[in-house]
């Protein structure tokens, strides 16, 4: 069981307490949108059974433990760092230092996430290798015999795993440290390969399950991939004159061997990143190198703060703490404040990652050894093969898609055509949680979307544009189509919208009825509005008909009545297979004689679950039943994707 309290109250219990409490529990769903957080398997992989909220608790003192040791330790480095440093910087050293990263900004961390430098916040071996480093230089400082420091330094690094709250790459950088050093002591010194291995055995034989958990394969990965590759580091074939001028051994020992360093590690754990999370950030590879040093730094600096018993000498290491992590941050919020910051990669099939993994443990020792170069171009044919496979299958079954996103009481669609291009229409909303960022963007890399051809906001409502900010931040696109009155609209948060895309440099097209988009085997029209008169934001809705392959679809926004009539008056021939309920369902769209008029198999209904609007409105649901259109909705079933191939219609949900 985990509690979490947080208010910052005066008597929290300490570790030992006892807790009488009463919470409401949550209901755990299944996702509704591919890519989402699957909380279910959350909760599983930390041994909970449910979570929700507390009502009322108690706490009863009790006995000690060794984790209220740690925790009041713990406690007593945030209070030294508080007295000289920002709230904000003393949670980034508490997480840096002792594993509490309960304090460090939300910005900040997703900052360091999209940047591919989320792993620095985490407690690692890179920590834990600096930290020993440091431990050992101070211990041999004090004149101790060499078996003392090991022994001491050892011991030290073994309480500082339960400080740090346990996790597998805390204990697999501690044990790589121990074995060989342990060895030592005896004479036998160890292999750095031999000693990650004893370490993976060591943390999965009392718990086989950690072996999937994403965390602890990307740890391993990283580590192995390190050590596999530095003793074939490519300078080594350089002329030994070469190699024996200063000025080179300065640039290598500075910048060639850390650069190599970091691409090992990031081609090592790439087949990981792709298969869990279809991404890669571009900018990892570079930002480690610019960033971890200045990170590296400031925790120096926050340890030096620590041991120092005088004020004055802790608030020097403070301030100098303070420069280097402002430093990293300011450098991280500029590499991620790109589109293109995290990159879709995939999805591959297993076998084409396995190919790949196997091909990148293979690449450091092709040079010189015949058999790996024989293996090395086997992986690459197998992977080709089934690249062209996948490509063939695509250019001979055409096919387009639509995906209604199930963003809850708000829109979002989208559309993939037979060629490959991407169009998402509308963007959700952002007032309980930003559709944006937190289902729409993961959503695109899961299904391998790398780009938007064009990001379409039907109206300025804010269940409809709500992510588009967060979309334009964080993901590609190359176009923003709106209308014309759209784009007159002076609503705070609307104008943003427009005001980051000029930023990016993203194009705003304005969309209006007659527009054509076309492409073999496909087109998309636009049915409304007019451009030459404004209307009420809803009637103003931007209406598409999409056509592809002998099968079409109508999107309608919120469409309303008037707006509905307007398209009967001008289009005489509207039949499509699907139709998008106008405005979620409300009794205000959908009236009969377009529905009539469209005809069509399926209806879809975007609704958030117990939504305050009741949506869809009965008379709408009653209206479908008795012209006996079969109607999907969002709030039932979750993501819904319609799949057009030349004879057929058909689609599936996420329930």
């Amino acid at each position: 069981m985990r509690l979490t309290e947080k208010r910052n109250l005066p008597d929290l219990p300490l570790p030992g307490d006892s807790i009488c409490f009463e919470a409401s529990w949550y209901p755990v769903t299944p996702p509704s949108v591919p890519g989402a957080f699957d909380t279910q398997n959350w909760l599983k992989s930390q041994n909970l059974a449910a979570y929700g909220k507390f009502k009322h608790w108690k706490a009863y003192p009790g006995n000690w433990t060794f984790e209220r040791s740690f925790f009041k330790f713990r406690q007593f480095m945030q209070a030294r760092f508080a007295k000289f440093l920002d709230p904000a910087e003393t949670g980034l050293l508490m997480g840096l230092l002792a594993g509490d990263r309960s304090g460090i900004p939300e910005m900040l961390r997703s900052d360091f996430q999209r940047s591919g430098l989320v792993h620095v916040l985490a407690i690692s071996g890179f920590h834990v290798v600096l930290l020993a480093g440091m431990l050992m230089i101070f211990l041999k400082a004090t004149g101790l015999p060499h078996k003392i420091v090991i022994i001491i330094a050892v011991t030290l690094l073994a309480i500082y795993v339960p400080v740090t709250g346990g996790s597998p790459a805390v204990r697999r950088a501690v044990m790589m440290f121990a074995i060989p050093q342990i060895g030592t002591l005896f004479g036998k010194p160890a292999n750095t390969l031999n000693s990650l291995g004893v370490a993976l055995l060591l943390i999965i034989l009392p718990e086989p399950s950690v072996i999937w958990n994403p965390g602890f394969q990307l740890s391993f990965a990283a580590t192995a991939g390190i050590i596999i590759g530095t003793p074939h580091n490519p300078t080594k074939l350089l002329p030994d004159s070469f190699k024996q001028n200063k000025l080179w051994q300065k640039i290598q020992s500075f910048a060639i061997d850390p650069t190599y360093v970091t691409l090992c590690a990031t081609l090592a754990t790439a087949p990981f990143l792709i298969h869990h999370f279809k991404t890669l950030s571009p900018f990892a590879w570079f930002g480690n190198i610019i960033v971890v040093p200045a990170i590296s730094l400031g925790m120096q600096a926050g340890l030096f703060a620590q041991l120092s018993p005088i004020d004055f000498i802790c608030g020097t290491f403070c301030a100098a703490a303070r420069f280097f992590l402002r430093l990293a941050s300011l450098l991280t919020r500029i590499l991620s404040d790109s589109a293109a910051a995290s990159m879709t990669v995939g999805p591959f099939s297993p076998a084409v990652l396995l190919a790949l993994g196997f091909l990148i443990l293979l690449l450091p020792v092709c040079y010189k050894n015949y058999i790996a170069r024989k293996y090395a171009i086997f992986f690459i044919l197998i992977a080709a093969a089934l690249f062209a496979f996948e490509s063939y299958c695509k250019v001979m079954h055409p096919s387009w898609t639509l995906t209604t996103i199930d963003v809850g009481q708000g829109d979002s669609h989208l559309v993939k055509t037979p060629s490959g291009r991407h169009f998402l229409i509308d963007a959700g909303d952002n007032s309980r949680q930003d559709s944006g960022k937190d289902i729409i963007v993961p959503f695109l890399h899961h299904i391998g979307v790398s780009e938007l051809d064009a990001l379409i906001i039907t109206h300025p409502d804010k269940d409809h544009f709500g992510g588009a900010k967060s979309i334009l931040k964080m993901f590609p696109v190359k176009e923003l189509w709106t209308s014309d009155c759209s784009m007159k609209e002076s609503k705070p948060d609307w104008q943003q919208v427009l005001s980051e895309a000029r930023k990016r440099n993203v194009p705003i097209r304005n969309i209006h009825r007659g527009i054509l988009w076309k492409e073999n085997y496909f087109e998309m029209r636009t049915l409304h509005p007019r451009n030459d008169i404004c209307v009420e934001a809803n009637e103003g809705s931007i209406t598409l008909r999409l056509k592809g392959l002998g099968h079409s679809a109508i999107l309608t926004g919120d469409l309303t009545v008037k707006g509905e009539k307007e398209i009967l008056k001008t289009d005489a021939y509207l039949k499509s297979d699907v139709l998008k309920l106008g405005h979620h369902g409300s009794k205000t769209s959908s009236s009969v004689p377009f529905v009539t008029a469209v005809s069509p198999t399926y209806a879809i209904i975007p609704s958030g679950r117990k939504n305050k609007f009741r949506h869809p409105h009965k008379q709408v649901t009653d209206r479908m039943d008795s012209l006996k259109i079969p109607y999907i909705n969002t709030a039932k079933k979750g993501t819904i994707t319609f799949t057009f191939v030349p004879d057929s219609v058909s689609y599936t949900t996420m329930w």
